[in-house]
């Protein structure tokens, strides 16, 4: 598997334990999604999709998934992470709680759900786990390390390069 991101100089590689996490991803030109059926426009900007990682490799794994150029699509998240969407950075904790915390967190900072249930399938509280930011993506780093904090949770920012 080839990356198309790595860590800048300087920065942490994030654990191979559990956890929770946040993609930024830019949007440069509109792109389509499909979730249930139905085809969604997203409009260039900011997104954040939250996730968690359980598996083996923990957010290690689940992270360097993310930012492979290739792999099979699995999940709606990888409908953007597989070229539409430019993943800048990553928002992680170590911690067993779900992605859910985040999400209103997020929504109280002025985060929108651009498309019902993406990358929600298996949630039953979240219309979805993909927000726009309506900021660019230094400040929508900023807020995201915010809900973070809101959760009880000790975020890491991984910025991304190609």
């Amino acid at each position: 598997m080839r990356s198309r991101k790595s860590a800048r100089t300087g920065t942490e590689k994030p654990p191979r334990a559990p956890g929770v996490y946040a993609l930024l991803l830019f949007l440069r030109e509109p792109a389509t999604v499909r979730v249930r059926g139905s085809s969604w426009r997203l409009e260039p900007g900011c997104y954040v999709y939250v996730g968690s990682a359980r598996g083996p490799g923990g957010l290690w794994a689940r992270i360097a998934r993310h930012a492979a150029s290739e792999k099979r699509v699995k999940w709606h998240v990888d409908q953007l992470t597989c070229g539409a969407a430019e993943l800048a950075c990553v928002v992680y904790s170590e911690t067993t709680v779900r992605e859910c915390v985040l999400v209103p967190h997020l929504e109280q900072l002025g985060f929108e759900h651009p498309v019902a249930g993406f990358g929600s399938s298996d949630c039953g509280s979240c219309l979805s786990h993909l927000l726009r930011c309506p900021h660019g993506c230094r400040e929508c780093a900023e807020l995201v390390g915010e809900a973070f904090r809101k959760a009880e949770l000790e975020p890491k920012l991984l910025w991304l390069e190609a």
